[in-house]
């Protein structure tokens, strides 16, 4: 997960999936600062899961990083256009993330990763669970993102639709 540790971003919930997962194989890595990460940090020592969470801090190196992930997370309460959701894309990995804001602009449920109810506990830990236990499908998915990514969300084509939205908006009358 890569997020800052404020309210929005719920790394809460994360914490709370992953402590009912304690028998599957798996660490998490959560990139980012801010005035949750003490918090965060206590809750993940209470759900005696603080082994296998590794806070390592705001980071430039976040594509290297995520290339060596095998599923990206976020749990937002709420967003507008997550840009690590791309950064995931970009990387070949499938998304699990909360339905809330533009989301699902990028993630295509069940095709580029999982949509899950925002706070939604059990939905969450579900649809980890199932990228855990199935590397076909966390390798599907991954792909299926990518090319998403790659269709769609490159800066250049970013920056034409962009474009097209302003000549879009200069050409039109206004009485």
């Amino acid at each position: 997960m890569v997020a800052r540790f404020a309210v929005p971003k719920n790394h809460g919930l994360l914490l709370q999936a992953l402590a009912g997962l304690q028998e599957r194989p798996w660490e998490v890595e959560l990139i980012g600062d801010g005035p949750l990460q003490s918090f965060a940090e206590e809750q993940a020592i209470r759900l005696g899961i603080r082994n296998r969470v590794h806070f390592v801090g705001a980071r430039t190196d976040v594509a290297e990083r995520l290339a060596q992930a095998h599923i990206f997370v976020l749990t937002s309460n709420y967003e507008a256009f997550p840009l690590s959701i791309l950064e995931a894309m970009r990387a070949g990995l499938p998304v699990v993330a909360s339905n809330v804001g533009g989301v699902a602009e990028a993630v295509i449920d069940g095709e580029t990763g999982f949509l899950v109810p925002r706070g939604d506990l059990q939905a969450l830990r579900s649809r980890l669970a199932q990228l855990i236990d199935n590397p076909q499908l966390r390798r599907q998915m991954g792909m299926a993102g990518r090319a998403r990514y790659e269709a769609h969300f490159t800066l250049e084509q970013m920056l034409d639709k962009i474009l097209a939205v302003y000549e879009k908006v200069l050409k039109t009358k206004v009485s």
